[in-house]
């Protein structure tokens, strides 16, 4: 993140549907971890959505376990409609908190047990989203990659002026992230994850 994306989140204004902290300022990529948690502890993931354009939305995800942001990596959707205006493939999940498991099956499960191997233990399913059914966590690059899912990048080009938006190293990214998760989610630990809107009022 540059200089100038960190001031403005500090200075952004809370959305009023929820209140949230203050995000937390992103220094090193190479040194960022998942949260560290207690046995009993749940897990909370947080989306926030900064640049919603004609194609894409650009976000950022946060680990929010504990009450403290400590950011992950950079996030890549389809681009904002209202729910009666969706379009298959082309529209973004609502804002609101959601449950994940692991989907073991399906297309996308088959595919990645054979590129991951035994780090894979199942799709990250964000589940019981209005009107939208199997969205997942996954890797992408561009808005051609997803079809309501999250894709996840270690880098991010701003969306306006580029139609599809871009996150790179999402391989990397994933590879680093979703490890924590399944863990959490195997050893029967809740997991949510939380989309708040900052790029409307």
């Amino acid at each position: 993140m540059n200089k100038s994306t960190s001031s403005w989140l500090d200075g952004v204004s809370k959305p009023s549907q929820r209140s949230v902290s203050q995000a937390a300022p992103v220094t090193d990529l190479a040194s960022v971890r998942l949260a560290a948690t207690h046995d009993d502890s749940n897990m909370k993931l947080e989306v926030l959505r900064i640049s919603s354009q004609k194609d894409s939305t650009n976000g950022i995800l946060f680990d929010a376990t504990g009450g403290q942001r400590k950011f992950l990596c950079y996030t890549l959707e389809d681009e904002f409609r209202p729910l009666e205006q969706k379009v298959m493939g082309e529209t973004r999940i609502p804002s609101g908190t959601y449950k994940i498991t692991l989907r073991t099956t399906g297309g996308f499960h088959g595919r990645y047990e054979k590129k991951y191997g035994q780090m894979h233990k199942g799709m990250l399913w964000v589940r019981d989203v209005p009107n939208f059914e199997y969205i997942l966590i996954h890797t992408g690059n561009t808005d051609e990659h997803t079809a309501g899912c999250l894709l996840l990048g270690d880098s991010q080009q701003a969306n306006f002026g580029s139609s599809n938006g871009m996150v790179g190293s999402s391989v990397n990214a994933y590879k680093r992230i979703y490890p924590a998760i399944a863990k959490a989610l195997e050893e029967g630990k809740s997991v949510s994850i939380t989309y708040t809107n900052f790029d409307t009022i």
